[in-house]
């Protein structure tokens, strides 16, 4: 470049390429005369645009409608605005700066104040729109996401034809998309909730505090309007929304929003509002009632669930006063914390109990209870047979890592001598 002062100078990009040109700028008469080697490209000035300025302070402009941009040393300009005041004011790059910044800000505003206000209020509709493969598939993966924290008790074919009859009962009055699947885990406190896509979990601690199939009816009814009525999906699409805030903020491509929407999801699907407990219940007792099953029977578990909710609370407040901080917590421990806080979903019972009551005075049903005595049997006894470990989290991503960098073959060798061991 010529280092004469009065020469214009700068770099010139297509757009279309990879390269950069070195070029001089000059003004004739209408347009911007843009040469550099085996370079010549005319800009009519009244199309020029002025976009934020480089760190170093070089200009950068464009011709409106193109992709190609023109750096503007910082050397050259004064002696380009000098040519053409008006689009190089400096006032003009700094109203143009508060401008872009207003507009991102308004952007992020208008973005967060919808992921936060209006995703919330349009969940519901929307989980009715989502496919119903795709809650499959998220019911899968929440169902694996669960099995890394709890133990699947050894349930007998008599237990579990029992458990699938009431679920058929409740699916055939449900209009449900999803066919209902629960299980049983071994867990230490009473609960139970659904995942997407027709699963119900179902802790046996929650069938010992039972006192008949009729409440085990009871709650399976209300889990399956949880599902039927598409909760569960729109617990996921709020919290979702946090994840695609957390990309927006960090930058796309990090995958933390992917990450965060994908195991907040799981928990927040464990958590419904007052509103959505309260749809359930009354959904709940209509199935219970098309069923002929007892209608009554959930207002008796929740007044007793209501009792060992708060004999736990007291049982936790006594065992925090008494622990020895110094102990560092052991796995298992750390994961029945975690289900214990994620998985008290169900909260103001006695509340809920009456109303509940109320409501069942007026249905009918014929006094047959939910399953066959043998078949009660057989459900009390889940778990005391034994449970089927899960590999937690962590095993399961070591087995990963481990299949992934094991040599091609080793498998199939492995395989070969454990044939011929045998």
């Amino acid at each position: 470049m010529s280092s004469d002062p009065s020469v214009i100078t700068g770099t010139f990009a297509d757009g279309d390429t990879a390269a950069i040109h070195a070029v001089t700028i000059a003004v004739e008469g209408r347009r911007l005369a843009i040469t550099g080697e085996a370079l010549r490209v005319y800009w009519r000035i009244r199309r020029l645009k002025r976009l934020p300025d480089r760190p170093d302070g070089a200009v950068v402009l464009t011709e409106r409608g193109s992709d190609a941009r023109l750096s503007i040393e910082p050397d050259s300009v004064a002696s380009l605005r000098a040519l053409l005041p008006k689009l190089l004011d400096p006032g003009q790059a700094r109203r143009g700066t508060w401008i872009l910044g207003g507009t991102l800000t308004a952007t992020a505003a208008g973005i967060a104040g919808f992921l936060f206000f209006g995703l919330p209020a349009l969940s519901h509709p929307l989980a009715h729109a989502i496919p119903v493969d795709v809650e499959y598939r998220l019911g899968e993966r929440s169902n694996q996401f669960v099995a890394w924290f709890t133990d699947e008790c050894e349930t007998t074919d008599t237990a579990q034809a029992a458990l699938d009859e009431l679920a058929g009962r409740l699916h055939a009055v449900s209009d449900s998309p999803f066919e209902f699947r629960p299980r049983i885990v071994d867990a230490h406190f009473p609960n139970a909730f659904a995942l997407p896509g027709g699963h119900i979990v179902i802790t046996d601690e929650l069938i010992d505090e039972m006192k008949s199939p009729d409440e085990l009816a009871g709650v399976l009814a209300h889990e399956a309007a949880h599902i039927a009525h598409r909760h569960v999906m729109a617990a996921q699409l709020r919290e979702m929304g946090f994840g695609v805030l957390l990309e927006f903020l960090i930058g796309g491509g990090s995958g933390a929003g992917q990450e965060l929407a994908r195991t907040g999801a799981t928990l927040e699907s464990l958590r419904h509002s007052r509103g959505a407990e309260a749809e359930a219940d009354a959904y709940a007792l209509q199935y219970l009632h098309t069923a002929d099953l007892n209608p009554h029977a959930l207002a008796d578990f929740f007044e007793r669930m209501q009792v060992v909710f708060e004999d736990m609370e007291a049982d936790t407040e006594a065992g925090n006063d008494g622990d020895d901080a110094t102990a560092p917590p052991d796995s298992g421990t750390r994961a029945e914390a975690w289900l214990r806080a994620v998985l008290r979903t169900h909260p103001d019972t006695a509340r809920r109990a009456a109303r509940a009551r109320a409501a069942a005075a007026a249905l009918d049903w014929s006094g047959e209870p939910a399953l066959e005595d043998t078949q009660w049997a057989a459900l009390d006894a889940v778990c005391e047979a034994g449970v089927s470990r899960s590999d937690t989290a962590v095993e399961q991503m070591r087995d990963r890592i481990q299949d992934a960098v094991r040599p091609a073959g080793t498998e199939e060798a492995e395989n070969g001598a454990d044939a011929a061991g045998h």
